[in-house]
């Protein structure tokens, strides 16, 4: 599924790889194609769901672990320019711990 400027409610998945169930905040820290950067967390609307997601990516199906990946639905204002963009998950919890995930890029098509 393709992004595009603008648009709003579209689901962006980022594994983690480890169990994020006892998490106090979750984050996703993209950088834009001007380097700027948008930070969205729990109160914002990230999730790690209790459920497993099967998800196909450049055709290979992919099953992801309940609790092992980051979940946000694009808000208005954040798919605001084209081009190449980055995207880091942070995971905190209680104890205190912060993990940050790896690194992944996506595009950002024109409207």
């Amino acid at each position: 599924m393709a992004l595009h400027v603008g648009e709003i409610g579209k689901s962006i998945v980022v594994n983690a790889g480890y169990d994020m169930s006892a998490n106090t905040d979750l984050k996703l820290i993209f950088t834009k194609p001007d380097q700027t950067t948008l930070t969205v967390d729990k109160a914002g609307g990230v999730s790690a769901p209790a459920s497993t997601l099967a998800v196909t990516i450049d055709g290979v199906s992919v099953t992801l672990a309940a609790n092992e990946y980051w979940l946000y639905a694009t808000a208005s204002g954040d798919l605001d320019q084209a081009g190449t963009w980055s995207v880091v998950g942070q995971y905190i919890d209680a104890t205190p711990k912060t993990f940050c995930g790896e690194s992944s890029t996506f595009t950002v098509l024109p409207c």
